[in-house]
């Protein structure tokens, strides 16, 4: 079966199919784990655990990057060049066919890398950009972040237009040279510090870290607008700054504390945990809660639609599936047939976002 595969490389009208076929995960099922180059001009192939960094280092700035299911090592591995990664997404329900895909490092990312784009990759040991290097549009987009999300720096060369989408973070996140950053429909295990003069919008921010002997906040910082979100702190205080707008937000708490100078209005407060969403408890995100509103029509955003992740421009996508070509069915033989041939049954779904 795999010098099968090789011959069919050969031929240019499959070049497409098997990109599909190995970035999420089906010819690592019958070989080693093979990550796609793919360039202009040329499709490249990298085996085993390593083949992350070996392609990140043999890319070009505008290639593309296509993962399967399974870990990669990174070590703290440092981008210079702007590329488009996908994985095969960090829902283990969705990837069932293929596995996740793991980034098991540290990734820091330099001034050439503008306009990097991660989607449906589990990075396990956080993402931030060298200090005051002014990495500008960089997209995350159905990843899970599990270290810290940090853009580094003073604002003396600000990193412009990061967008964080349909995603998971569950360490900290540092924004200090983030200029004109917007974060959507995500959700947030801990605090958000040093943002000034950012966009939020129809995330969730759970309260983990949870404290009894000292106040913490949710957002630390100024000017920033802040909309449709669903805070779910009860001792704890919201917004520490001066002057952010805050509108349509919900919160459990009759009081909630905005910061100084605060322009708010229309923000649900007072809204029992228990009757919020469809199902959930604790104080972190979970796989297995549904974060679906239980009144969707009472708890409106500035737009007219729901607050939370399913509301906005950008509704959560369920399973987090990245955009490109998913398999989610995948029924291999266990041996061949008289003829010698193995019978293979995949399911490729095509993704509209």
């Amino acid at each position: 079966m795999k010098n099968q595969l090789t011959n069919l490389l050969k031929n240019h009208t499959m070049k497409k199919l098997i990109l599909i076929l190995l970035c999420t995960g089906f010819v690592s099922s019958l070989s080693a784990q093979k990550v796609a180059l793919h360039s202009s001009s040329d499709v490249q192939f990298f085996t085993g655990s390593n083949g992350f960094v070996e392609a990140v280092n043999a890319a070009t700035s505008g290639d593309t990057l296509y993962l399967p299911g399974g870990g990669f090592p990174t070590n703290s591995i440092t981008i210079d060049k702007q590329l488009l990664i996908f994985g095969a997404g960090h829902y283990a329900d969705s990837a069932a066919a293929t596995s996740t895909t793991i980034l098991n490092g540290y990734i820091n990312l330099s001034d050439n890398a503008d306009s990097i784009h991660f989607e449906g990759v589990d990075i396990l040991g956080g993402l931030s950009t060298t200090s005051n290097h002014a990495v500008n549009h960089i997209m995350i987009k159905y990843c899970r972040i599990q270290g810290e999300l940090n853009i580094r720096g003073d604002q003396s060369n600000p990193a412009l237009n990061l967008v964080v989408t349909n995603s998971v973070v569950t360490g900290t996140v540092r924004l200090t040279n983030a200029q004109n950053a917007g974060i959507f429909n995500s959700l947030f295990n801990t605090d958000i510090y040093d943002t000034n003069g950012n966009l939020f919008k129809n995330n969730i921010f759970f309260l983990n870290n949870y404290s009894v002997s000292t106040y913490r906040y949710t957002i630390y910082g100024n000017n920033n607008t802040i909309e449709n979100n669903i805070f779910l702190r009860i001792r704890d205080r919201e917004i520490m700054g001066n002057s952010n707008i805050l509108r349509n937000n919900l919160t459990p708490k009759e009081t909630p504390f905005w910061g100084t100078t605060p322009i708010a209005s229309d923000n649900h407060t007072g809204v029992a945990v228990e009757t919020i969403f469809v199902n959930q408890t604790g104080n972190v995100f979970d796989y297995t809660h549904n974060y679906h509103l239980q009144s969707p029509e009472t708890y409106l955003g500035t737009d007219g639609a729901q607050v939370g992740i399913y509301g906005g421009l950008f509704p959560y996508k369920e399973g987090a599936v990245p955009s490109n070509p998913h398999i989610y069915l995948k029924n291999i033989g266990a041996e061949t047939d008289d003829q010698g041939q193995l019978q293979i049954q995949i399911g490729v779904k095509a993704q509209t976002r």
